[in-house]
Formats: structure tokens, sequence, C-alpha cells
């Protein structure tokens, strides 16, 4: 038996059984966002990977371009840098400006260190100092109540 345009007209196209995406993501600075100890948890090591990756990649492209070690050094610090591109996007929170300027915190606490264990040059007290001023000013901003 062959149906009717009237009919096919008539058919359910809500039908629950059928498959359905997911509900669009909220709009960025939402209502629905809530920080848990997991969302935290996610967020500090998505920091760090981005610092890692970050600082890691531009070494590589210093060593080859500042001190001649390889054309190979600048090609995988390019593809590291790509890598550190895409991390920040797996945050939780939806604001491109926060997200970024709390991780510079993170990126001048990771940069001293990685100078001190890959380079040998250890940071001093202002370093240290700065250091924590940057990384208690890009808490308050990230984890202010209420948002």
């Amino acid at each position: 038996m062959q149906s009717s345009s009237s009919e096919l007209a008539m058919l359910d196209v809500t039908n629950s059984s059928s498959p359905s995406l997911p509900p669009p993501p909220p709009p960025p600075g939402g209502d629905d966002f809530r920080w848990t100890a997991g969302t935290v948890a996610l967020s500090l090591v998505l920091f760090l990977v981005a610092g890692v990756a970050e600082i890691g990649g531009g070494w590589l492209v210093w060593q080859s371009v500042r001190l001649h070690k390889g054309w190979w050094m600048a090609l995988v610090g390019a593809v590291v840098l790509f890598i550190y591109g895409l991390v920040p996007c797996a945050q939780p929170v939806d604001n491109f400006g926060r997200v970024y300027a709390v991780y510079g915190c993170f990126f001048i606490v990771l940069s001293y260190l990685w100078g001190w264990a890959v380079d040998g040059v250890q940071p001093d007290t202002g370093d240290w100092v700065g250091s924590g001023i940057a990384v208690a000013g890009g808490f308050v901003a990230f984890f202010w109540p209420g948002r």
C-alpha cells in the first residue's frame, strides 16, 4: 500500500523514539554553569597541559631559531603550539577572555619552572613573589563566587 502525501504530512516528526541531537550548549555566561570539584580539577589540569604545550613548543622553536639546533625542532614546536591552541577549548567555562587571562598566571609560574628544570636558571625571590601575586589574581578572577 502506498502512502498519500496528505498521510505523510500528518506524520509526527517529533516522535520521541527517533534519535535526537543533544541540546545546544548554554550561551556564554549562562546561569547553568556551577563550579564543582570535578570542573575545578579539570580546569587546573587543562591550564597545566596548556602551559607545558605552549612553553615546550615555544622552547623548541627558540632552540631552532636562536640556537640553530635544527629546522626540525621548529617544525615540532609549531605542531606542539597548534596542539596548545586546542587545549583551552576543553575548558568548562565559555568565556574566552577570562580563560586566557587566567591562563596567564599559569604561564608565568610554568615558564620559571621550565627555565629552572630545563635551562638551569633558578628563579629569584622577585620571580616567586611576582608569580604568587599573579596566581592569586588569576584564582580570584576565575573562581569569584557567583560565576
